[in-house]
């Protein structure tokens, strides 16, 4: 893990690595989801679930075992430490 890049947030007692996204990590998070769900998909306005997996060190089964107030806490800290890739996305898919 290059630390230069990642930080680490400690939620509901567990730490989460929070990594900034490479180019090819921000293609990768672009693709269409083929375990696409509504939950995952939905429940936050700003990112799915899948993609927490590109940009901190949770697996599928932690995210899933998570509070939305918890999930809530990685995803701010994920927008902090990536803003380009939030503004770009932003920008792309303003309404």
């Amino acid at each position: 893990m290059d630390l230069s890049t990642s930080s680490v947030l400690v939620v509901a007692g567990q730490e989460v690595v929070i990594r900034e996204l490479t180019v090819q990590g921000a293609r990768l998070i672009l693709q269409p989801n083929p375990n696409s769900d509504l939950i995952g998909d939905a429940l936050f306005t700003d990112m799915r679930l899948c993609d927490l997996e590109h940009l901190t060190s949770l697996k599928a089964a932690e995210i899933e075992g998570m509070f939305p107030s918890d999930l809530r806490k990685v995803i701010e800290a994920c927008k902090a430490k990536n803003p380009d890739f939030f503004e770009m996305l932003a920008r792309v898919f303003k309404p």
